[in-house]
């Protein structure tokens, strides 16, 4: 029997989530909720697909995807050591940054992209799963790309294991040089997204901003977690800093140094982390 789909779309507006004193979002707050930002209000949709015919009931299929985000969730509060979670069935989630930056959860239909680009101007996607990460969820991420070319909309990929700081570590200049070359073309903004957009998505940012903005890392992080409440691996931005900065094979290994070592960076460190950077692109 053909395929029936159901969709449930809500749309909420001038609503008010809580703050916390310095403005945040208090966890749980959004996360899986707010699509866009028009003034103080957010708009949130869910969406549930059934098919007839098929083994599983729709209610299976919701008990199935309930166990999903909770092995998700667990392995990201272990793994990570933070307390915040990933509500896949509440659709994409995101905020704004800067001017010209985006970071949230994954695209999981082609509407997400027609609405990225008719709501913020997203004219570059970087991708940072893997994609067992892609498979875990059951995106089909062939109609996502097809929907970015249809819209004009670049969608980059550079993965990047979950919860694994080395793989981040490793994968940040890459994928900095990726987003490095997509805003400084200026056609729209850039949307950068892993899974949850809690850990890969938001260290590309932060490192980004640290290497290209003129912030000492502290100051990267708070902008982006003051905005975006999540827990990306500090370490592992530290740690590319120092690769990309002190390229020399008798340097001293990382995993030496106190904990504040490339926190910051000289100038002429930022000019060869950039140079660096930009080197790398189109590889």
């Amino acid at each position: 029997m053909g395929a029936i789909t159901t969709s449930i779309s809500l749309a909420f507006t001038n609503t008010t989530f809580p703050l916390r004193n310095d403005g945040s979002f208090r966890k749980k707050s959004f996360m899986g909720m707010g699509i866009s930002k028009k003034r103080d209000s957010f708009s949130c949709k869910i969406s549930a697909i059934g098919r007839i015919g098929e083994s599983l009931t729709l209610d299976q299929k919701l008990s199935t995807n309930d166990n999903k985000m909770e092995e998700y969730n667990v392995a990201m509060k272990r793994m990570m050591r933070n307390p915040y979670e990933y509500h896949h069935d509440l659709g994409m989630n995101y905020r704004q940054i800067t001017d010209g930056l985006i970071v949230g959860s994954q695209p999981q239909k082609p509407d997400d992209i027609v609405h990225l680009k008719e709501e913020q101007n997203v004219a570059y996607i970087l991708n940072l799963q893997q994609d067992s990460d892609i498979e875990y969820w059951g995106i089909d991420l062939k109609s996502v790309i097809k929907r970015c070319k249809e819209l004009d909309i670049r969608h980059m990929r550079r993965p990047a294991k979950d919860f694994d700081p080395d793989s981040l570590r490793s994968g940040l200049p890459k994928s900095v040089s990726s987003l490095e070359w997509a805003i400084s073309e200026g056609k729209g903004k850039v949307y950068v997204h892993c899974t949850a957009g809690l850990g890969r998505a938001p260290a590309v940012a932060i490192a980004y901003m640290f290497w290209f903005c003129g912030m000492n890392l502290d100051t990267a992080y708070n902008t982006l977690t003051s905005k975006r409440p999540c827990g990306p691996n500090k370490k592992a931005i530290r740690g590319a800093t120092y690769d990309l900065a002190k390229n020399d094979p008798w340097k001293e290994p990382f995993e030496n140094l106190p904990d504040h070592a490339f926190a910051d960076i000289a100038d002429w460190e930022r000019k060869l982390i950039k140079e660096r950077v930009c080197a790398l692109r189109g590889t």
